[in-house]
């Protein structure tokens, strides 16, 4: 109605195909272009899928060309495929451009101009960037959005890791495997393997004495702050989601099934807003692409050097 270009981002082709069939051919005019981000190398939230293994990185051109050749099947072949996460030196992408398999192509940035001096986020989070070593990023699903996301390993993303490592699956009666007793201090009884129960009796000897339940029924096990913080927050779910794994919280349960709440993931509200105004960067989500390493190898950002964002742009152009 407002004749507004939009600009979808997938992670695949068939992806781009399936949103195509659903609702896009019918507003092809204002298709701008096609954002490919690609699932293993990007920041924040990315597109993969279950069939796709997050330990096992593809290789992005035979994919962006498998989007092309579908777009062209819909007659897409002019619109732009903007290709986002990986991307540093424009140089080493010299082979996409001007090439006619892959057609019109451009390059989106959103590690790089964090660190710049126009960039909102604290002087703290930037000399964190300044600092990070190869596999200092994470890909990880703990988001409360269900999807996986790339964050700095930050201590709160480490805590995250540890606690989904101390979990063992439970039965409320003695099943199968599941017959030796374990409780917790409260009147709950749980039935797990016998060298589970050893294991859960050792994390509760270094302290993480509190037993929670996931929505996989399994068990995992956390200091009396960490539950205690757990709960708050999932009480003061303010439904920024329109479904969230953390607190259970669903916009709409005519249109979808609510979830237990699962103490594996995090309030995400809370630990975004307490980053962006100055709190914890250790303490907190701090998403970032799994090239951000390259802040601390690249010669431009020598001797902590931040740029503005025309001095980055002029780089970024120069092919560096």
């Amino acid at each position: 109605r407002h004749g507004v270009h939009y600009y979808p981002i997938v992670s695949s082709a068939r992806a781009f195909r399936a949103l195509w069939k659903r609702a896009y051919h019918r507003f092809s005019e204002y298709l701008g272009a096609v954002v490919y981000e690609d699932p293993w190398r990007a920041g924040g939230h990315n597109g993969l899928s279950n069939a796709e293994d997050p330990n096992a990185p593809q290789d992005p051109y035979p994919r962006v060309k498998a989007l092309r050749e579908t777009m062209r099947e819909a007659g897409l072949g002019e619109v732009p495929i903007v290709v986002a996460g990986g991307v540093w030196w424009l140089r080493e992408w010299q082979d996409w451009i001007d090439n006619p398999e892959l057609g019109p192509i451009a390059f989106q940035f959103g590690t790089r101009p964090l660190l710049t001096k126009e960039s909102p986020i604290p002087k703290a989070w930037k000399e964190r960037l300044l600092k990070l070593k190869p596999g200092d990023v994470l890909l990880h699903r703990f988001s409360p959005t269900g999807f996986y996301s790339s964050a700095v390993k930050t201590r709160f993303l480490k805590r995250l890791v540890a606690r989904s490592e101390r979990q063992i699956a439970y039965s409320t009666t003695a099943a199968g495997e599941h017959r030796t007793l374990l409780t917790d201090g409260s009147k709950r009884r749980f039935f797990v393997t016998e060298a589970d129960a050893a294991r859960a009796r050792t994390w509760m000897g270094e302290g993480f004495e509190i037993a929670m339940k996931t929505p996989n029924n399994t068990l995992v096990f956390v200091t009396p702050q960490e539950a205690e913080t757990i709960r708050r927050d999932q009480r003061e779910c303010m439904g920024c989601l329109s479904m969230c794994q953390f607190s259970g919280w669903v916009e709409d349960p005519s249109r979808a099934s609510p979830r237990k709440a699962d103490p594996r993931s995090f309030c995400i509200q809370k630990t975004l807003q307490d980053i962006a105004h100055g709190g914890s960067v250790e303490d907190n989500l701090a998403f970032a692409g799994h090239n951000a390493y390259r802040f601390a190898e690249d010669p431009f950002y020598s001797n902590g050097f931040i740029p503005t964002v025309r001095q980055l742009f002029e780089r970024i152009m120069s092919g560096d």
